[in-house]
């Protein structure tokens, strides 16, 4: 397997898109809606119905991200193979970058395609790894941003680049706000291993604020950039929810390439022989380790796929463990060992076959049926409490207060005058035909709004029908 990849053969590439394109068709073919996927599609729906994001709309999603879903729902409806299909595209191009990186700066002691099937091959780690997620695409420009500082360190890097490297950061950020950690990253490589003058770190935080710029203007326009600093930035950093996978379920999922990985860096660090120039790349890498793992810190859901801005520096000390065997033999078996071993754990994860799965919660990851099921089938709703993926079978979100946490946090932090005057507006401007309310912010207010009492009938403790459409 390594012998096909150690040619230098630029075709490799493709080689290697159609053997991750059939790994991935069992998942292409098989699999359930994720509950994320569920609900960036429903964010998309939602913006294509006129709806202004932060303002029509609470959510803390990205707002480049919030866009993308928006056009993918406008091309394409709700369709999670279209995301998935994208996320194989998009990865493709990451690793043949990634690749093309690792050979243009001479990071390794030969020239092959390895790198590009060890990135690949992490992309199996777990099956949301593939799908177009706004870490993944925020890594893309991550990886870009990567390019230009191993330029900085060859002395290759004018000023244009320079403020590219800034622009493909703010990008990324304004993809997955967590990404923030690698611009922190950026600037600890140009100053450690660089000499960079003051003038051109300007220009790189000029580049990075310009996309910021645009994009806050526009939510100036729209009345709704308090909004935006509130719930994307604010939350993101400041609030606490509870993680939609547990430490036990993570640690199914990354013991292995952890386990390697761990290896691989003492080997690098420790044993390997490397030119100055590969030494002030591995520290790079090393860095945007860091990064990886201060962005996990302060992501939201902790979700699986938000691991994936590990992948370039695991990919890159593991490619250098196997380059650092002496024998071809032992590399070859080592390397047909791990892939076959994460490709089965993930296979045994998707297809819940193995007593693997019961050491992780990984079913509320699928969005399944919900008991409302049947109740808001093709209906205006709107649910106050519950997470988003409930929405699925809805005909339309009929209520800006999407993102329960979020939701829960402005109304609760408003008196009661506020909260009734919110509510009143908000159920007027959408007129839902279901209201299925689990905090308790609806009901409690219903005695003291008249006109909305007598358009809706209660059917049962938490739910209400609209029954006078005219009122």
């Amino acid at each position: 397997m390594l012998g096909f990849f150690r040619i230098n053969d630029p075709y490799r590439l493709l080689i290697l898109f159609l053997a991750v394109l059939l790994l991935r068709l069992p998942y292409l073919i098989g699999s359930k809606p994720l509950v994320y996927e569920t609900n960036w599609l429903l964010i998309g729906e939602a913006l294509n119905s006129g709806k202004v994001l932060y303002k029509d709309l609470i959510s803390p999603i990205a707002p480049f991200s919030a866009w993308v879903y928006m056009i993918i729902e406008f091309l394409f409806g709700k369709s999670i193979l279209v995301l998935q299909i994208l996320s194989v595209l998009l990865a493709t191009y990451q690793f043949s970058l990634f690749n093309n990186i690792m050979l243009r700066n001479k990071a390794y002691n030969e020239n092959s395609y390895i790198p590009a099937l060890l990135y690949a091959l992490m992309m199996f780690t777990f099956y949301d790894f593939f799908t177009l997620s706004p870490t993944l695409i925020s890594l893309t420009f991550i990886l870009l941003v990567l390019d230009n500082i191993y330029l900085r360190i060859e002395n290759k890097l004018d000023d244009a680049t320079i403020l590219k490297t800034g622009l493909f950061m703010g990008i990324a950020v304004l993809f997955y706000l967590p990404s923030i950690l690698f611009f922190v990253a950026t600037i600890l490589s140009f100053a450690m291993l660089t000499s960079l003058v003051l003038r051109r770190y300007l220009l790189f935080l000029y580049g990075f604020l310009f996309p910021f710029g645009i994009v806050f203007v526009y939510f100036f326009w729209q009345e709704s950039l308090g909004n935006l600093i509130n719930q994307w930035i604010e939350f993101n950093f400041l609030s606490h929810v509870v993680p939609i996978s547990d430490f036990k379920s993570i640690m199914v999922i990354t013991a292995l390439p952890v386990l390697v990985f761990l290896v691989s860096l003492y080997k690098t660090f420790a044993v390997g022989r490397f030119t100055n120039y590969q030494v002030r790349v591995q520290q790079v890498m090393f860095i945007m380790f860091l990064a990886a793992l201060g962005s996990w810190w302060f992501t939201d859901e902790r979700a699986p796929y938000e691991l994936l801005l590990f992948i370039p520096s695991i990919a890159f000390f593991i490619t250098h463990f196997i380059l650092q065997y002496k024998k071809k033999i032992r590399a070859e078996i080592f390397a047909f060992v791990f892939s076959v071993l994460l490709i089965i754990l993930g296979y045994s994860l998707f297809y819940q076959n193995t007593p693997l799965h019961k050491y992780g919660d990984f079913n509320k990851l699928q969005t399944s049926q919900n008991v409302y099921h049947n109740l808001i089938k093709n209906k205006k709703a709107m649910i106050l409490g519950a997470k988003p993926n409930a929405y699925k079978e809805a005909k339309s979100v009929a209520t800006k207060y999407f993102h329960p946490e979020l939701s829960s946090k402005i109304l609760g932090s408003l008196n009661k005058k506020e909260r009734l005057i919110q509510l009143y507006d908000d159920i007027q401007q959408h007129q839902p035909e279901i209201i299925i309310d689990l905090n308790g912010y609806f009901k409690n207010s219903l005695n003291e709004m008249p006109l909305i009492e007598s358009q809706y009938t209660r059917k049962s403790k938490n739910i209400f029908q609209l029954t006078n459409k005219e009122g």
